[in-house]
């Protein structure tokens, strides 16, 4: 008898081991994904008529140099509605790597058309 309660007791903790670990392994997958989206830095006013902006890219996006496409469409949009063109300063990008996602920044300032 004392056989049996002990074989009952040893699969339940098990089972609730697997559900621990189960849900330990989504929070974690949730706290990946929610950091993954919470990247992009907007439009940073950094001097007169002078911005940046840096993104990292989605699990999809392998090279830096997209995001870094993405970020100047974006930007010239920007100076677009200020009745303005981009003119480009400085740019960095970087590929996704193990672990890592493609991400890019840019500089540039809106200037008179």
């Amino acid at each position: 008898m004392l056989v049996a309660k002990s074989k009952v007791g040893a699969t339940e903790r098990n089972a609730e081991r697997t559900r621990t670990a189960k849900a330990s392994a989504l929070t974690i997958a949730m706290l990946v994904w929610l950091a993954g989206c919470a990247t992009d830095t907007g439009f940073v006013r950094i001097g007169q008529d002078t911005y940046m902006k840096s993104t990292m890219g989605t699990f999809t996006d392998f090279s830096g140099g997209a995001v870094k496409a993405r970020l100047y469409k974006q930007a010239s949009e920007f100076c677009n509605e200020q009745g303005r063109d981009i003119s480009p300063l400085e740019s960095t990008s970087k590929d996704s790597g193990m672990a890592t996602y493609a991400s890019a920044e840019i500089q540039f300032r809106c200037v008179a058309k």
